[in-house]
């Protein structure tokens, strides 16, 4: 179940009370789950390494500055 937020700045939690314990429970769950914290660790570092190495960002400076012209 996904945790509810606003849609808009400051993005506080809808039902603070729910939240805390949904994330909570998220925690817990990938704590105690060893396959499935791998898959999130593999999972965050390709996502780190397609969206925020020199060479991602390289690629973004550019499609803007092309989307300028």
């Amino acid at each position: 179940m996904p945790l509810e937020q606003q849609d808009i700045a400051p993005f506080e939690p809808i039902d603070p009370d729910k939240f805390s314990k949904d994330l909570a429970d998220g925690i817990n769950k990938l704590t105690s789950n060893k396959e499935l914290k791998a898959i999130m660790a593999k999972n965050g570092r390709k996502r780190v390494e397609d969206t925020f190495d020199w060479i991602a960002i390289a690629k973004q400076v550019e499609g803007l500055y092309k989307s300028l012209i």
